[in-house]
């Protein structure tokens, strides 16, 4: 079992969910339902969420396949993908800026109402502010990395975990909002998006030492450097 692939996925998925740095699009889109309601849509935007990520997860290379799409070459997409949403977070921007809020029916019963909720904001709160070009980029990256039923087990753990603390700062985002403030929420912003830029790289790398063997090789570089001291 490759605990740092786990741990490293985890890290990213995190990252590129931004579950804090999000918290202000999500309050703006259900600040006019009563907390109890707040905290329901919070649960099922975090179930939607593991759904969506676990699809990716399983049928992304399938649809990769279909286009004829090697993995080298999305991993190298993908980190493009993953470095611009990173630098704009580094900016302290959101990926994506709300547009306002939709109305939603007060009637039902609190389940109803959070159902009813999530349908007008299931697009664009959990897509493509959750689930956009970089978060299934990183599903698929990670998938592909994934070589045995257990691990993909586990893969898929990860997902439910990254969901769940989704959930969890949704549910608290009232809360969290008001105690880290709009300045608090852009320190996070730009932290998440230091590291996003980091795993990029690190997807970049990977990316052409598989289209290019031999490039980013110790020995190549050694011998490259050498020959320009000379």
């Amino acid at each position: 079992m490759d605990w740092s692939l786990l741990v490293n996925a985890f890290i990213a998925t995190v990252a590129i969910l931004n579950p804090i740095g999000n918290v202000p699009v999500f309050l703006e889109h259900v600040e006019n339902d009563e907390p109890k309601v707040q905290r329901m849509v919070a649960l099922l935007m975090a179930l939607s969420i593991f759904i969506m990520l676990t699809m990716f997860f399983i049928f992304g290379s399938k649809i990769l396949s279909l286009f004829g799409i090697t993995i080298p070459a999305f991993r190298l997409a993908g980190s493009i993908i993953l470095l611009l949403v990173g630098l704009r977070m580094l900016q302290g921007k959101s990926k994506f800026e709300s547009n306002g809020i939709e109305t939603a029916s007060q009637q039902g019963n609190t389940f109803d109402r959070a159902r009813n909720r999530l349908s007008h904001i299931l697009v664009p709160v959990a897509m493509p502010l959750f689930i956009g070009p970089g978060s299934i980029a990183t599903v698929i990256l990670y998938a592909e990395k994934t070589t045995s039923f257990p691990m993909a087990v586990m893969m898929i753990f990860v997902l439910f975990l990254c969901s769940v603390l989704v959930g969890c700062a949704l549910v608290a985002s009232r809360y969290i909002f008001n105690k880290i403030g709009p300045n608090g929420t852009q320190i996070v912003i730009r932290f998440m998006g230091m590291i996003l830029c980091a795993i990029a790289m690190q997807f970049m790398i990977d990316g052409i030492g598989q289209l290019l063997p031999g490039v980013l090789d110790s020995h190549f570089l050694g011998s490259l450097a050498s020959s320009s001291a000379a």
